[in-house]
């Protein structure tokens, strides 16, 4: 299958130079509603903007199938990036395309949206006969996936489909993912002048200290990692500290495991609250559901067998990061998260490959195509 490098390079870098962080989508979302217009593709915007304080609401667009074909497949990538691509001007040497060092390339996750982009385009053009098509560009990805959360799933015929949002190489994609839970604490003690009256007061900062050296962190076995990413707390030198805050999170592939770790974090609350006369507090929210995709899915079926058409051994991983997939599995959608070749995302050395573009193309395109 022959890809148009020159078209799908152009609108990779077109993409990369809209500075649109998350939650400040609306320069991106009007360049795909423009895009889509040109193809004559329908689309709506949904209200996800007003429910977490955004610009932009995810834009979800529908192609109908060129044939009587009843399958349905979703494509899915997000329009937000962790930070700020202003005045970006991409360097493309020797087969890579670099930000320039300046910001990052954002590549994460406009690599998915030029792939999408591309191959709607080309379904359009080619004649080639195509199934019907959801299409979802979500925002707020990199906030926890915020906006897919907020997604108006009405219309969303698809039961299956692929995001194009892992930084691996083409020919990985996400099999299993943990359970990620983000937990709260609060300490409390009570405030005192620590000059004139210490003995008066209840240290919290102390009380904090002595409870996370009871608390595991760090990759805890194969399965589970830990951390507590945040603290705050105290007011001056001179005042016994009465409140401190923790924040952190579980991941895992093991919900007993979670279990067992929430357990042992509740019991040190109420050891420590007692020894020290204070108050700690736990609380919890789900970051993202977990999921597992069993090998003999439909949905991983296809892509293993169009990837080994192009001569690529299919990889599955077992990936420790979120996207957009875990929320689309928990409702329902057998969704696979592919790679597309993102190397060190996040970062002003983020780079992508032209020939890691020109893959996922290929790839998305025999995906959706009916022989």
């Amino acid at each position: 299958m022959m890809i148009d490098e020159k078209k799908l390079i152009d609108t990779f870098l077109s993409l990369v130079r809209i500075d649109a962080v998350s939650l400040k989508e609306r320069k991106m979302g009007d360049y795909l509603s423009g895009r889509l217009d040109e193809l004559n593709i329908a689309y709506r915007e949904d209200d996800a903007a007003s429910k977490i304080g955004g610009e932009c609401g995810n834009i979800i667009a529908h192609l109908d199938s060129n044939t009587q074909s009843d399958t349905h497949y979703l494509l899915m990538a997000h329009m937000d990036t962790v930070a700020s691509t202003f005045a970006l001007e991409p360097v493309v040497e020797n087969g890579v395309i670099r930000s320039g060092g300046s910001t990052i390339l954002g590549a994460d996750d406009r690599a998915g949206i030029a792939v999408i982009l591309y191959a709607l385009d080309a379904l359009r053009s080619n004649g080639t006969k195509h199934c019907n098509v959801d299409i979802v560009f979500s925002v707020a990805e990199e906030l926890g996936m915020l906006g897919s959360t907020e997604l108006d799933f009405s219309g969303i015929k698809a039961r299956q489909g692929y995001i194009l949002d892992c930084s691996r190489r083409v020919g990985c994609y996400v099999r299993t993912t943990p359970t990620a839970i983000d937990f709260k604490v609060n300490v409390r003690g009570k405030s005192a002048h620590s000059g004139v009256s210490p003995e008066k007061g209840i240290n919290a900062i102390s009380m904090a200290v002595d409870y996370t050296r009871r608390i595991p962190v760090g990759r805890l076995d194969e399965d589970t990692v830990a951390n507590v990413g945040t603290i705050q707390g105290g007011t001056a030198i001179n005042v016994v500290p009465e409140h401190v805050q923790l924040t952190g999170e579980i991941r895992s592939f093991n919900r007993d495991k979670i279990l067992e770790l929430k357990k042992n974090m509740e019991d040190n609350a109420r050891i420590i609250s007692k020894e020290m006369d204070g108050e700690i507090e736990v609380s919890y929210t789900t970051g993202f559901e977990g999921f597992l995709l069993d090998g003999s899915k439909a949905v991983i079926r296809h892509l293993e067998e169009e990837m080994r058409l192009m001569n690529i051994e299919p990889d599955p991983l077992k990936y420790y990061g979120g996207s957009d997939a875990n929320v689309l599995n928990a409702k329902g959608i057998d969704t696979v998260n592919l790679g597309i070749g993102v190397q060190n995302p996040h970062s002003k050395d983020e780079y992508i490959e032209k020939s890691q573009l020109v893959k996922s193309a290929e790839l998305v395109m025999r995906l959706l195509t009916l022989e």
